[in-house]
């Protein structure tokens, strides 16, 4: 119903009487143009609109506010009181925040709309969410205004949501006062507080002092952050670290920062480790080889400057792979923990030390020029490292071997240096090892003819220049030939004859030692099936290729190929091998001897423990070293020891060979002590296979 028109209408009679009739329909006329401009004007505006006259009385509204509120638009109606409608509106559940409190939100409403000026929020059943605004006219009545912000209300509740539940750290900082406004659960859980203790907090409270000052700045907008790893302070001091991501906004008229916190204190703790690992051995926690060569080469500079001395000491554990092969990995493991925290404390607080791989240690010492302190700091290693580990409930003793090279008397870079010092090394332990050595440009000399002869070694394998040679073994009561000894023998094209005690060694290191102990075997047996029957050769086992290979199906191949009887064959062992006291030695020994192949104890006596050996290896062969044998005419002490190894000998039920015999004196006294075999120049030299006569094969003229 049209509101105008009903106060038109409402005019008093009298007035219109005495008003000229055609008056009188102008001012109708105008009247309701106005009431339809100002309706029509009403009914544009997106806003809900109501006016109240001062009793709280319905006067106009418009479709708008008939829209929002329409479960109550029903009792909307000229002259009807909006506390009425208000209450009717509750009773039906029109208004959700009534419930429960009907009366008090009633007044509160009410008071409301008596002291107009203050905006509010309304929210209605269906979920909408009505902003009230109301102004007083001049007449006492009132202005409504009502604006539907649902929308943005639930734009501000997933904002809220975000912020609040969000698994990411963040805060509102407010930049004039250096505080956090607010703060979600996973800020409060991020640096130890309760949520309820955020707000207001100092935000330097959060950084390292070293920090605060960079960070104060930034949050500001003041420095490009990103990538920046802040360091922030847990509640409890722990260090926490960061990359902070800020936003400028407005909150509450206020100039304020979003900072967004990720934490990478796990991921920086990872990578460290990672870039630890990287540069130390991860068993001993020392230094690697990478770390080693830049702490030289920092070294190295230094001591230019100060015109100082840098020592570089390689030390090697000595015996530390029979330890490990024997009593296993773990053993090994935990002498190599043992014997590196024993080199960092003998070699002092001023040395750096490194474990560069296996059982090899360098340690790095500053000094001063023409200093002394490299030997004294190698005395004390070498002296130090020989004292015993407990392992486990074990007394383990290795030992150190010391190899030294000095800068700049040595050289000047660390490529240099770290090879003279393993140059020395080797020397040391070619002298015996438990002692050390200093570089001489002679190693370095040396060192390269052995890379030559390397280079010659392996050219001789590939093209067969290794040939094998045959020295009798005479039965030295009867002087019959009874087998040959097979020697290898290397003709260089340019050195001449090689003889094993030069290369083997340099074999056995390289990784040549299996191939060349298989050609050498195959090649004896069967250059020994053109021998008179019966006839043993004899071949020698490298500990390095029993160890390495698999020695009892070698030696079944080399038998099965060539079509020699086992008990033709016989394998010559030294101590060595048996020091690992290993059961798959002794498996692969019974094996043998179950086979039928003969197994001998070569340089019998030079050992410390070969008495046990004999006890619990199952030799057929005793072979005295030569050193004893050619002693016998001038050292009363060889007899002894030679005349109680043939005796072992007999008792156990063994062949005993003396080695090295070259006169006729010592043969004599070999054969009155009973001796069974013999062999060395007195009889022959090694020769070819092809040199073998027949008459060579059966006696040997000097024996008999």
């Amino acid at each position: 119903m049209n509101l105008l028109r009903r106060l038109v209408s409402s005019w008093d009679g009298k007035t219109r009487g005495r008003l000229h009739s055609s008056a009188v329909r102008a001012a109708d006329d105008k009247a309701s143009l106005a009431q339809n401009r100002l309706y029509s004007a009403i009914n544009a505006l997106p806003e809900g609109i109501v006016l109240l006259d001062a009793e709280g009385r319905y006067i106009l509204w418009n479709n708008k506010y008939a829209e929002i509120y329409h479960r109550s638009a029903d009792l909307f109606q000229p002259g009807a009181r909006l506390e009425d409608t208000l209450k009717v509106g509750v009773a039906r559940g029109d208004y959700p925040d009534a419930i429960g409190r009907e009366e008090e939100w009633l007044r509160d409403r009410l008071g409301l709309l008596s002291n107009p000026g203050v905006r509010h929020e309304q929210w209605l059943s269906d979920g909408r969410c009505i902003m009230i605004e109301e102004r007083q006219t001049s007449d006492g009545g009132t202005v409504g205004l009502r604006v539907d912000i649902t929308d943005m209300k639930r734009r501000e509740e997933s904002v809220r949501l975000l912020f609040e539940s969000n698994p990411v750290p963040m805060f509102l900082y407010d930049s004039v006062g250096c505080v956090l406004v607010s703060a979600n659960a996973a800020a409060a859980l991020h640096f130890g507080y309760d949520a309820a203790q955020l707000p207001g907090l100092p935000a330097k409270n959060l950084f390292t002092p070293d920090d605060w000052h960079d960070a104060r700045r930034a949050l500001s907008g003041g420095l490009p952050h990103s990538d920046h790893i802040w360091r922030q302070v847990h509640r409890d001091g722990r260090e926490l670290e960061s990359i902070l991501f800020t936003r400028q906004l407005d909150f509450d008229g206020r100039p304020s920062v979003l900072v967004s916190i990720f934490d990478v204190t796990e991921r920086r703790r990872a990578e460290a480790k990672v870039a630890h690992m990287a540069r130390h051995d991860e068993l001993t926690g020392l230094p690697n080889r990478v770390h080693c060569r830049e702490a030289l080469n920092e070294m190295l500079a230094e001591a230019r400057l100060a015109e100082r001395s840098v020592a570089i000491l390689m030390l090697d554990l000595d015996h530390f792979k029979a330890v490990n092969d024997t009593l296993g990995h773990s053993v090994g493991d935990s002498l190599l923990f043992s014997a590196a925290e024993r080199i960092r404390e003998l070699a002092g607080p001023e040395a750096f030390v490194a474990r560069i791989g296996g059982d090899e240690f360098v340690v790095l010492v500053p000094l001063e020029r023409n200093s002394e302190g490299a030997l004294v700091i190698a005395e004390r290693l070498v002296s130090g490292m020989a004292g015993a580990f407990s392992i486990y409930d074990q007394l383990i003793t290795i030992g150190a071997t010391i190899g030294i090279a000095m800068a700049p008397d040595d050289g000047d870079d660390h490529e240099s240096l770290l090879k003279y010092a393993d140059l020395a090394l080797y020397s040391a332990k070619l002298a015996g090892r438990s002692g050390w050595s200093v570089f001489s440009p002679d190693m370095d000399i040396a060192a390269q003819q052995r890379r030559r002869l390397e280079s010659d070694l392996r050219r001789a394998v590939r093209e067969g220049e290794l040939a094998v040679h045959y020295q009798q073994l005479v039965d030295l009561q009867s002087g019959e030939i009874v087998g040959y000894e097979a020697l290898l023998r290397w003709h260089h094209p340019e050195r001449g004859l090689v003889y094993p005690d030069e290369f083997i060694p340099l074999a056995e290191e390289i990784g040549l030692i299996d191939v060349i102990g298989q050609h050498v075997l195959q090649t004896a047996c069967r250059d020994a099936t053109q021998w008179a029957p019966g006839t043993k050769v004899a071949v020698n086992l490298s500990p390095v290729q029993f160890r390495s290979s698999n020695v009892l199906q070698v030696t079944m191949q080399a038998l099965a190929s060539s079509g020699l009887e086992p008990s033709c064959l016989e394998l010559e062992l030294t101590e060595a091998v048996l020091l690992e006291k290993s059961a798959n030695v002794l498996s692969t020994m019974t094996a043998l001897r179950a086979l039928g192949v003969g197994l001998a104890m070569d340089d019998f006596g030079t050992g410390y423990s070969s008495l046990s050996y004999l006890q619990n290896y199952p030799f057929s062969k005793i072979k005295i070293d030569g050193s004893f044998v050619q002693n016998l005419n001038t050292r009363t002490n060889s007899q002894a020891i030679v005349k109680a190894i043939i005796g072992i000998g007999h008792s156990l039920d063994m062949t005993v060979t003396a080695e090295g015999i070259e006169d006729m004196e010592v043969l004599d006294y070999l054969r009155a002590e009973g001796c069974t075999q013999g062999q060395g120049y007195f009889f022959a030299k090694a020769i070819p296979a092809a040199e073998l006569t027949s008459e060579t094969q059966r006696t040997s003229n000097k024996a008999a």
